[in-house]
């Protein structure tokens, strides 16, 4: 569905310097399929998928939607960040309603759908609330409706449970598979966390330090359903070795 070929991406910075974040990134990403991306801070990890969203120009290469280059947003593509975002004078319901306003796509059925999706989120009664009433977890719940009213095909995550304590980020871990097995579209999903990229993902494509480079791409054969008992299993124990062998090499053996 989507293809990044030999993808490059150099910015400058605020003294003129060129500073290289991507360097020759090619894979893709089947229909329906979650994939998450990990790596050090500053790999460029955000970067993918910001050319995804068409919100910057890569310096090399192309980003393509069934073969069509991604140069502007497309009303396909939906993102969540690591915060939440909501417009503070707005009601739940109204934000996330906005952007299918913003876009002039309202139908006759929006509110009834935004309802439908709170009420599967956990949020059925809290449609007249305001941002500030909700708790962090709640906010991102929200911010997750919003995206998933566009009936995107390819929803961008970048670190959405980030700012969150651990026990919600579990909980929120596992609303979103449930959310993504009722829509099946395709998930590129950003973290730092490999036991939450390994819980997530179909596969996860792991990062070198800047410039970014893809250096392995580890397939995760867990059954889904998935949940964090699944965590004390040999494949999920697998996965999380292989990754972090990659980014902290020497240092994860000797922990170890």
């Amino acid at each position: 569905m989507i293809r990044f070929e030999r993808i490059g991406k150099t910015f400058r910075g605020r003294d003129g310097a060129a500073v290289e974040a991507l360097r020759d990134v090619s894979m893709d990403i089947g229909e329906g399929e979650f994939v998450a991306i990990v790596g050090a801070s500053g790999c460029g990890k955000s970067t993918l998928l910001r050319l995804a969203a068409g919100l910057v120009p890569a310096s090399g290469g192309t980003v393509s939607i069934d073969g069509s280059a991604v140069t502007s947003p497309r009303a396909e593509t939906a993102m969540v960040f690591q915060a939440a975002t909501l417009l503070p004078w707005a009601d739940v319901l109204r934000n996330v309603t906005f952007p299918l306003r913003l876009m002039k796509r309202v139908a006759p059925d929006t509110e009834d759908k935004a309802r439908a999706l709170l009420a599967t989120a956990g949020l059925a009664g809290f449609e007249s609330r305001l941002p500030r009433e909700l708790s962090g977890g709640m906010q991102q719940r929200v911010a997750i409706c919003r995206a998933l009213l566009q009936e995107p095909r390819l929803l961008l995550m970048d670190e959405p449970f980030g700012a969150l304590d651990a026990l919600t980020r579990e909980e929120m871990s596992i609303e979103l598979l449930r959310l993504w097995a009722a829509r099946r579209m395709a998930v590129l999903f950003v973290t730092h966390s490999i036991p939450e990229a390994v819980l997530l993902a179909d596969r996860v494509v792991v990062m070198s330090p800047r410039p970014g480079r893809i250096v392995d791409v580890v397939e995760v054969n867990l059954p889904r359903p998935r949940s964090f008992d699944q965590e004390g299993t040999d494949e999920f124990q697998r996965c999380a070795r292989r990754i972090r062998d990659h980014i902290f090499g020497n240092r994860a053996a000797r922990a170890a």
